[in-house]
């Protein structure tokens, strides 16, 4: 027990010196204490408040912070080390309910041989996860990256890959709609979001965004009128219509109109949209349903 309490101890230790305990950017502390319960067989952490008490199980872990701004802590240097200076080793992030956290959390690794420790995010935790980066290749275009999402390596957005996951709705609630996706939507699809982003990560292309995502394939002609195939959109490799394939998109219907997020600059009711049946970016009024495909990122 007592060596699951120091490795906890320790994890809690680099949280406490780094300014980083319950949801990941916070800001730096001056002073206070952390109160933590730790199960005596798992090791597991939930952080709990100064004046919660533990079950029968648990111990009650008490860690002072008394560094200036989040950069020295108690018995450690410039926030790189934790209690006597032993050192922890970020492992990942975990999402739901997991390891006794019910809002996910991390896993730091700690003594010798090391041991998980898991420390919770808080119910109210903002960007308590980093949503994954764009995934590459040396071939093709557009790159599966197993999450849930589709790199676009031309433009830098990274697409959700399902294309239909979000319902039809008007300009205003379309973008609310985007910017409130999050890891594990899409539960109801083939193609689950798995990225650990948090609302406000995704958003709309926008009116440009849509033109450079489609041109190419309107010069191949992938369009209702042209020699190719609708939709106006590439395969994977960037050389022919996605009809021809192969392609890491799913749900994408040809005749359908998706929404940007950019407003007419001459008449603010009217917002500008895509049509990947014929490869055009054009405007219409807020008030019309199109469909909502957004994305993350951008260009480099």
């Amino acid at each position: 027990m007592q060596q699951t309490a120091n490795t906890a101890l320790r994890a809690l230790a680099l949280l406490a010196l780094t300014g980083a305990v319950v949801g990941f950017p916070v800001a730096a502390t001056a002073a206070g204490s952390i109160y933590a319960c730790v199960n005596n067989s798992s090791g597991t952490i939930h952080v709990v408040g100064a004046s919660a008490s533990c079950s029968s199980n648990e111990i009650l872990l008490v860690w002072n912070i008394s560094g200036t701004n989040g950069t020295n802590g108690t018995n450690g240097t410039n926030g790189t080390n934790g209690v006597d200076g032993t050192s922890v080793t970020f492992v990942g992030y975990f999402a739901g309910n997991q390891h006794g956290c019910p809002n996910g959390g991390a896993i730091y690794a700690a003594g010798n041989p090391p041991v998980d420790a898991y420390v919770c995010n808080g119910a109210n935790a903002i960007n308590a996860t980093r949503a994954a980066g764009p995934c590459f290749d040396n071939t093709h275009r557009y790159v599966d990256c197993g999450n849930g999402t589709v790199t676009d390596t031309v433009t830098g957005l990274i697409w959700l890959k399902q294309a239909d996951c979000l319902a039809g709705a008007t300009y205003s609630a379309a973008n609310q709609a985007a910017v409130a996706l999050k890891n594990g939507d899409c539960s109801s699809t083939s193609n689950p979001l798995t990225d650990k982003s948090s609302p406000g990560d995704w958003r709309l292309p926008t009116k440009d965004e849509w033109s450079a995502t489609i041109a190419r394939a309107v010069a191949l002609g992938c369009t209702f009128f042209g020699p190719g195939v609708a939709p106006s959109l590439t395969n994977d490799a960037g050389t022919a219509c996605l009809s021809v394939g192969p392609s890491s998109y799913a749900g994408v219907v040809s005749d359908t109109f998706f929404w940007s997020s950019s407003s007419n600059e001459t008449y603010p009711d009217v917002a500008w949209f895509a049509y990947i049946g014929t490869g055009v970016v054009n405007g219409n009024s807020k008030d019309v349903t199109f469909r909502v495909w957004p994305v993350r990122g951008g260009s480099r």
